[in-house]
């Protein structure tokens, strides 16, 4: 059955986004990545080096989903960009303008049903999580799994206690709560996990060559599959539809 798992980031840019592309592109089965962060949107920017027109995405979807939720869930493919040519990688592209995220702070129960009703996997990148208006709450209570990107240093666990709080009040438990690491730090995962009482599901190594391309669309994609992230996104995928499950 597909799933909803939710990316989040406690702030200091640890790559929230970077990580969902990598998840999505070694991701085990069909995938979408759906850019909902408030703040905006990277993907077409950054990946696809704006070689895609933003005609279609998350706002235009949103106002179909809450006309009608069944009838938007399977609309959803018209608003998609595909990352591979067997468009089994997907991307609904995020907000152009941040001043738009007023608007969506109503439509996102309908869009969270619309996007858990889909045959293919779910990856959510909801940005940085703030207390202020707007934030994608339905979208990270629909989740399966919510895992804070953070970066492994002092600073970014400091920044991760309060979303911990945050997160572990709004899903009214811990267990669907997981950490994704990203590049170097000063501690270990294992540290990490304690501080936070969250366990580890994965960590993404440093691998700048490819994260630039990721972020950026520096370089030639055809370089992809030979860095490290790939790799290990693919193990961290595996982590994170293993955690939660049944037994």
């Amino acid at each position: 059955m597909a799933e909803l798992y939710a990316l989040v980031s406690a702030g200091g840019s640890p790559g929230v986004t970077t990580a969902a592309i990598a998840l999505a592109l070694s991701w085990p089965g069909p995938v979408i990545v759906a850019e909902c962060d408030p703040s905006g949107g990277d993907i077409l920017a950054g990946l696809l080096a704006g070689h895609r027109p933003a005609r279609h995405g998350l706002m235009e979807h949103a106002i179909e989903a809450q006309s009608g939720g069944e009838a938007a869930a399977a609309r959803l493919g018209a608003q998609l960009i595909p990352l591979d040519d067997e468009r089994s990688r997907m991307v609904l592209a995020g907000l152009t303008d941040p001043r738009q995220a007023a608007g969506l702070a109503s439509a996102w129960p309908a869009v969270a049903g619309t996007l858990t009703a889909q045959s293919a996997d779910v990856i959510a990148d909801c940005g940085r999580l703030d207390a202020g208006p707007g934030q994608p709450l339905a979208i990270l209570s629909a989740a399966r799994t919510v895992a804070i990107v953070l970066r492994p240093t002092l600073r970014q666990v400091w920044s991760a206690r309060p979303r911990v709080e945050m997160l572990s009040q709004l899903l009214g438990e811990r267990s669907r709560l997981a950490l994704l690491l990203t590049g170097p730090g000063t501690h270990s995962a294992g540290e990490v996990t304690r501080a936070l009482t969250v366990p580890v599901a994965a960590a993404l190594p440093p691998d700048s060559r490819t994260a630039n391309l990721l972020s950026d669309g520096l370089g030639g994609q055809h370089r992809l599959r030979s860095g490290p992230l790939l790799r290990s996104a693919a193990a961290a995928g595996k982590a994170l539809r293993r955690h939660g499950s049944p037994g």
